[in-house]
Order: structure tokens, then C-alpha cells, then sequence
């Protein structure tokens, strides 16, 4: 299985935001446009944007995760979701943002607090009624993981096991004992960050990835961000057994295998493994 990359996170110092954190440095993602575009004098209201891009104008409750508060709506072609989302502080709405393999997005500020108007599997058509107000759109790549041919799902190993709880932000945080790798784990996905420089190079050049989302199905995506201040338990030569994942370390990195699927990966400072 091998992986792709997507805008996620770099290794760098970030500020806390709900326990888990992120702000962009040395590697950029690949975007289709800037990946931190400057902010932009946008014109209209959030009900004017939510009426040029909703369906019939109609909109839901958003479910996403850490915000202050959002709406999301079906797009004008019917086709997908558009959320509309305000976060605590800009950090917060990038660490969110960056674990989504291919969002589109487009960013402004209201009442203060910064707000992502954004489509997680749409199309970057979604948003074009945005251009009239000014916005600007940023789309993000993926690169992807894919298993080998012949790859079937692990045996979870029998014996001892340590369980992990999560902490009070519901996630449990992870790292070596040399912590050059650190991984938070959700019941959905493993998120990982290396101050390795082993992982594929951006597309454009600017130096490596540091980030790697594994879902549960043992796909993922190479991505940039940072995942912040959250305290990390450092794992030893035991197994450990958090939200669904079963851990543990071998010689080439940490291996999280999902209990359910028997699929994940083992993540190392020099490669990711998906199986």
C-alpha cells in the first residue's frame, strides 16, 4: 500500500486548541491555489453566502467536530455537502481542516472568529456563487495510500494487552520512546507526525511530508500540519489497545491495526507501511 498526499501538517510549534493543534511551517501542501491565501475584503452576509450556495437555501446543523458553531447545506447540483463553520481561532480551523484528504475552501473572518466555508468530497464547483463576493477558493490534493496486491487483514495478537483511555477531548495521543513520531488515535483514523525526512516529497518541491492520515480501512493520505501540545503516552514493548486500534511497537515503527477491519499500517521515520 502506498500513500498520497493531502493539506494537513508540518513539525513545528503550535499553539493548544482543543487539545489538539496545528498551524502550517516548513512544508507546504499541494493545492490547486495557495494553501494559506492571504485574507480578502469578501462582501455579504452568511445568510447571503449560505442562499447563493444552498439549495433551495435550506440548511442543517453541522457535524463538524470543534467548532464554535456551523451549518451545512446540499449544494446547488444537489450533489455532496457544504458546511459553514466558525472556529475559536485560526489554528483551530486549520488542525480540522487538515484531516480531510481533498476539501475545498473558502476563508473569512465574522464577528472576529474565522469561518471555512468548504465542501470535504464535493467539487470545488460547489462554491463558485462565492466568487461574487469576492472569495477565494483553495483546493487540496491527496496523496493516497494503496495496499499491495495480495495484502490481507492482520491477526490482532493475543496476550497482555494495555488499555489506553482517551483523554478529555475523547482522542489518545501516542508516541516513540525516542518521540521523533507521535500519532493521535480516533476511533476512525490514526493521525502521525515525524521529524523524519524519509516520507515522499511535495510535488512542489519544498522538502518532505511529516504527516500521515491511516483510516480504518487501512487507506490514507501524506499530509502537512502539527499535532500540537495534547501529552502523549510513550508506548514500550507492550501492546496497547485504544478506540478500536490495537498498538505496538516493532523494529521499523509503531503498527496500528484496526480491530475491526484488521487493516492499518505501521509508521516509522523512514516509510509508512499500509496493510
Amino acid at each position: 500500500m502506498t500513500l498520497t498526499p493531502a493539506g494537513w501538517w508540518a513539525t513545528c510549534g503550535a499553539a493548544a486548541v482543543v487539545g489538539l493543534t496545528m498551524v502550517g511551517c516548513s512544508s507546504a501542501p499541494t493545492p490547486e491555489a495557495p494553501a494559506r491565501a492571504a485574507e480578502v475584503a469578501v462582501s455579504g452576509t452568511p445568510s447571503d453566502w449560505q442562499a447563493a450556495v444552498c439549495r433551495d437555501g435550506a440548511a442543517d446543523a453541522s457535524g463538524t467536530r470543534h467548532i464554535v458553531r456551523g451549518s451545512s447545506c446540499v449544494p446547488a447540483d444537489g450533489d455532496g455537502v457544504v458546511h459553514f463553520d466558525h472556529f475559536e481561532s485560526a489554528a483551530a480551523m486549520d488542525s480540522v481542516l487538515s484531516w480531510t484528504p481533498s476539501p475545498h475552501i473558502a476563508k473569512t473572518v465574522v464577528d472576529g472568529q474565522p469561518m471555512a466555508i468548504w465542501t470535504p468530497s464535493g467539487e470545488a464547483s460547489d462554491l463558485e456563487p462565492l466568487d461574487q463576493f469576492g472569495f477565494q477558493v483553495v483546493s487540496y490534493r491527496s496523496t493516497a495510500l494503496q495496499r499491495g496486491v495480495g495484502d490481507t487483514p492482520a491477526t490482532l495478537p493475543s496476550g497482555q494487552v494495555v488499555d489506553l483511555a482517551p483523554n478529555q477531548f475523547g482522542y489518545v495521543v501516542v508516541q516513540t520512546a525516542g518521540g521523533d513520531t507521535q500519532c493521535i488515535v480516533e476511533a476512525a483514523f490514526v493521525g502521525c507526525q515525524t521529524s523524519g525526512t524519509g516520507w515522499p516529497q511535495h510535488a512542489d518541491g519544498s522538502g518532505p511530508y511529516h504527516g500521515v492520515r491511516i483510516n480504518a480501512d487501512g487507506t490514507g493520505s501524506y499530509v502537512d500540519g502539527n499535532l500540537g501540545a495534547a501529552e502523549p503516552v510513550t508506548l514500550s514493548g507492550q501492546t496497547y489497545r485504544a478506540l478500536g486500534w490495537t498498538i505496538a511497537v516493532t523494529p521499523t515503527g509503531m503498527r496500528f491495526t484496526n480491530d475491526r477491519t484488521g487493516r492499518g499500517a505501521i509508521v516509522g521515520t523512514d516509510r509508512v507501511q499500509p496493510f
